[in-house]
Order: structure tokens, then sequence, then C-alpha cells
């Protein structure tokens, strides 16, 4: 008799998560104290909602950025030029199968992105004699995440949307959360704002859900999900991993759970020091404060 067939965990019925709508409004916070926060037995939602807090606060902190200029040069090979060049990427596992009833979902649009396809990063190959130095291509994969305006969907909404047609579970979260720290407040490579948010978390998602599980959601579909195409799909997850320098692996719970404390404490700084708006005026009661 000859040997069994190879194994396909993203195969069995039972590890396809729970579709059900959620809210974040009702799902319990996190711990605020740091002894207090258990990555082990803490809910999906629950890290759905420290990641949505943590994001929204450094954005909000962190004002309307603009992207970086796209680098000018003479001229960038396209089409077949630069097939021979072009990073072509292979299932490394096949997709998990979904039930027919769950195939359909609601359709959204993020909003342009700032970048074109055809701008040039390292993911074209820019490497060797001649190439932009390191530090302008990097600069160049974060105008990715930009669009050209707030997308309509707000970020709350926006995560609602990718857990119910796509369940992610706690781990991914935040292992999504440790990118998104790593990218923003850690190495400062990708300014986190209102116009990159979503692209943000989609790509980091993505990576996460690649790095840390057994199964995995067809590109395509999360691409619907979150509102891009397929190609800018696979160019953002590539930028969140050539950025990172490949390093997505989180081999213990404290590192883990190092990552977690660091990006709610940033949440809580960015809280902090977050600007009023210019509009915004102190009003004190006639009468009162005076001097006698």
């Amino acid at each position: 008799m000859g040997p069994p067939s190879a194994p396909n965990p993203a195969g069995d019925a039972g590890v396809l998560p729970e579709f059900r709508s959620l809210s974040l409004q009702e799902a319990p916070s996190p711990p605020a104290e740091d002894g207090e926060l258990d990555i082990m037995t803490m809910q999906r939602e629950t890290a759905m909602k420290l990641v949505q807090r943590a994001v929204l606060a450094l954005a909000n902190a962190a004002g309307d950025v603009p992207a970086t200029p796209p680098i000018s040069r003479p001229h960038t090979p396209t089409g077949k030029e630069n097939a021979h060049r072009a990073h072509r990427r292979t299932a490394s596992r096949p997709a998990t199968p979904i039930p027919t009833e769950r195939k359909e979902t609601q359709r959204v649009e993020l909003d342009p992105a700032e970048a074109h396809h055809d701008e040039p990063t390292i993911t074209h190959g820019d490497i060797g004699a001649g190439a932009q130095p390191e530090s302008v291509q990097r600069a160049n994969m974060a105008r990715k995440f930009f669009s050209k305006t707030v997308p309509r969907i707000g970020i709350e909404d926006y995560l609602n949307r990718v857990q119910r047609f796509c369940p992610l579970s706690t781990g991914v979260w935040l292992a999504a959360g440790s990118y998104i720290l790593r990218l923003c407040v850690i190495e400062k490579i990708v300014p986190l704002t209102h116009r990159t948010m979503h692209r943000l978390v989609l790509a980091s998602l993505v990576a996460a859900m690649k790095a840390v599980e057994d199964h995995r959601w067809p590109q395509e579909r999360f691409a619907g999900v979150g509102g891009v195409d397929q190609a800018a799909l696979c160019r953002l997850e590539l930028c969140v991993e050539f950025l990172l320098s490949f390093d997505l692996q989180i081999f213990t719970a404290e590192k883990m759970t190092e990552y977690t404390i660091q990006l709610q404490k940033a949440a809580q700084a960015a809280t902090i020091a977050t600007r009023l708006p210019t509009s915004f005026t102190l009003k004190l009661p006639n009468g009162r404060f005076q001097q006698g």
C-alpha cells in the first residue's frame, strides 16, 4: 500500500471560523492594567477592539500627514519588459474552503490610492546597481497605503466588515496589531493617519493570517471584502513584509503580550497627546473664576 495523501489543515471543515455579525461596541474591552492582560484567553472581539482603539487614537494624534512624492526617474519598465523581473507569487497552501451560502459578500470600495500600480518599489526588483537608496524605496512603499481622500467607511465598521466575512482569530488580530506598532510607532516607516489606516490594517491582517495560522481566506475574497482589487492587495501585503524585513513570526506568548502592551501604551499616549481642534473654545460661566 502507498503512503497516505499529504495532510491539508486548511481543508479540514473544523478549522473554518464561525461567521456572525458583531459590534465592537458590545465586545468586552481589553483590561487597562498590563498585569491583567492575558492573550491566551482573550476573545477575538476584544482583540479587534484593542487594535481598533489603538489605530484610531494614533491616527487622531498624527493628523493629516501628506504622502511622500513619487520617485521620479527616466523610465520604469512595464509590461513585457518587466515580466522577467516581476515577483511571481504562488500559493503556499490551498485556501480554506468556503460554504456556498457564505461566498457572497456586500460590496465596498476604498477611495483610490495615492500611489499608482506602476510606481517603482523594491517589490518590483529595484535592487543592485542603479537602484534608489533603500530609504527612498521604503518611503515609496509607504505611499501605497495612502488613500487620496479619507475613506467614507469608518474604521470600526471596516473591521466589523472584515471579521464578518473573513473571520479571524485572536492571534491574527494581535499579530496584525504588532505589525502596525512596528511600522508606525517603533520604526516610524508608515504614517498612521485616517488616509492610511484602512489599507494598513487590511494588509497587516492578510500577512498575519498567512504567518500564524493554518487556514487562509482566498486573496480574491479578502480583496473584495477590503474594497481593493486583488493586485493592489498583493502589493500592500508585500510592502508590509518588506518593510518588516519578513520578520513576521511571533514565537512566544510573552513576545505577543509585550507587543500588545506596547500598542495599548502607544494608544494611551496618543490619546493624551491629541490636539483639540482649532474650532474649540473654552467658555466659562459668567461670574466664576473672577479675581476679586
